[in-house]
């Protein structure tokens, strides 16, 4: 059975974050809210400064159009976030790709 990750990366810089304490507020809002409206893995990545953050999202599904799609709308839910005002993008990528052959090993 092969299905299809999609993965994706943003690199952001906080506005106003003197703290870790502002910093880990802005990014677990973000990640929380990105899983429950993108369905999606979500990840701060560090680093341990007050005004950045690496943020990882993942989900899979059944066809590489369904991740295009999540992939859209997860970046389309960055934009929005982004012109709030609170973070800014400073990078951002992302990736499509199939899984290979994975077999039902417990059948066996």
């Amino acid at each position: 059975m092969k299905f299809w990750v999609g993965a994706a990366f943003f690199s952001i810089r906080i506005y106003g974050a003197s703290s870790l304490k502002d910093r880990r507020h802005v990014v677990k809002s973000l990640l929380e809210r990105a899983r429950s409206r993108c369905n999606a893995s979500a990840s701060d990545l560090g680093p341990d400064a007050w005004d950045r953050a690496d943020l990882a999202f993942a989900c899979a599904g059944s066809s590489h159009q369904e991740m295009g799609q999540r992939m859209d709308q997860l970046f389309s839910f960055m934009e929005r976030r982004e012109e709030e005002g609170e973070f800014e993008v400073m990078s951002a990528s992302r990736e499509v790709f199939s899984y290979g052959d994975i077999q039902n090993k417990a059948a066996e």
